[in-house]
Order: structure tokens, then sequence, then C-alpha cells
């Protein structure tokens, strides 16, 4: 399992890949939980990781407008990124959530034919009125590389607060079964990862759990980094770890 680490600027990117991450997410937190960067920041923290860690771009918790957000997903594309991450707050079937997938899909293909795309949704979809995390899969297979399953609403409550495990280990499958990576996120901490890993996801994402005092908004801690990916690589190690 890979861990994902979610950075405002390149200062924090170069923390985060110094402290182990597999991969650097760039994300504005003071605009929602897939808050966008500007594209100069993301620029330069893909220099600043230099091509020694893949970067992720997100482009916000997104309305229900394809033409919109694939012109976002085109602009994020041409700043060097390897992936582009979407949330699918507007959507509400999944025949939404594919039409607009389908228009960020072919806008990712304009820039490069090596920008994958990761579609989001969200553990606390039934508050915000937006998909149900079990219609992404299949509405995202034709499109995108993997999906995520975060938290809207940040308010303490983490992802396996929000959902239960058996449908978080349905989404999981159903992902894998349609050659989708899974990737897990919402206000992880380090006790949560072994959850994770067991459960069979690919990624797992954090922002609060390595920032000082454990805000999201707050400073980056590379140490704390460094702490949690030597904690990931213990149970990646352990007989018990199922293998990825």
């Amino acid at each position: 399992m890979k861990l994902m680490i979610s950075v405002r600027d390149e200062q924090e990117a170069a923390a985060a890949s110094a402290g182990g991450a597999d991969i650097i997410d760039v994300k504005n937190p003071a605009e929602g939980s897939l808050g966008a960067g500007r594209p100069e920041t993301i620029t330069a923290i893909v220099r600043a990781v230099r091509a020694a860690t893949p970067v992720s771009a997100s482009i916000g918790d997104v309305p229900n407008l394809p033409g919109t957000v694939a012109l976002a997903g085109l602009g994020a594309a041409t700043c060097g990124v390897r992936f582009v991450k979407v949330g699918l707050l507007g959507t509400r079937t999944g025949a939404e959530a594919a039409g607009l997938l389908e228009a960020v899909s072919g806008a990712l293909r304009m820039a490069s034919g090596t920008v994958g795309l990761v579609a989001c949704a969200y553990a606390d979809a039934a508050l915000v009125g937006s998909l149900d995390p079990l219609e992404l899969p299949e509405a995202a297979a034709p499109f995108a590389e993997g999906c995520l399953i975060d938290t809207a609403i940040k308010d303490g409550r983490t992802l396996f607060e929000c959902l239960p495990e058996d449908v978080i280990t349905r989404f999981i499958q159903q992902c894998h079964d349609r050659g989708l990576f899974c990737a897990l996120a919402g206000s992880l901490q380090q006790a949560d990862l072994p959850r994770a890993l067991t459960l069979g996801a690919d990624i797992v994402g954090v922002r609060g759990a390595v920032c000082i005092e454990g805000q999201r908004r707050g400073p980056l801690s590379g140490e704390k980094v460094k702490r949690l990916k030597a904690s990931l690589s213990s149970h990646l190690k352990s007989p018990c770890a199922p293998l990825l």
C-alpha cells in the first residue's frame, strides 16, 4: 500500500518527499476537501520533487458542469502532474458522474497521454447530497485509472466513522474488479493504516495526520511523514499483511 501526502506548496512537497511519501498530492485545504491549488503552485511542486515522486493535483470538489471541469483538468494536466483528481460533489447519479468523467478524460488526452484521472466520491455523501460511493467504480471504469473515497465535511470524523467497513470493502473490490486502483482518505490517522491495508486499499491519503498539531490547514511536518511511512512499512513487512 502506498502513502499519499497532501501538500500546499513546494516546501511541504520537498519535506513529504524526503519523509518517504510515495505520491505527492497538491491540495488547497482552504478551498475544501479536494481544494485546487493554483497552476503556478502545482508547477513549482512538480519542479521541487524533480520526478523523484509522482505528483497528483486536485481540481476541486466540483459541480456537475462537465465543460468547466474539463477545462480545469486540462489546466492541471499541463503542469506536469501524473494524476488529476476530481471530487464529484455535484453529481448525483452514476450517469452524471460518467458524463463528467468522460469530459475530463478527453481533456487529459489532449494534454498528454500519461496523465491519469482519479475520481473521488465522498463517504459522507448522504449529508452533502452527492454520488453514492458504490456507484463510482462502474461510472469511472471507462475513463479513470483509480477511485478515491474521501470525506467532504472535515469535522474530525474519519472515513471509517462515516462508512461501514463492509461498504468500504465492497468499494475496494468493485474497483479491483474493474482494473482500477483504490485509494482511501478522510481524516485518517496512523492507527487507521493497518485497517486500510487489511481491507486491500492500494493507496492511503493523509494530510492532518502529518501536520503540526494535527490541523489540516496548518504546516506539514516532515518528521511526522517519516514516522507515518515507517509505521506503514512495518505493517507491510508483517507476515499478516496482504501482498499488494
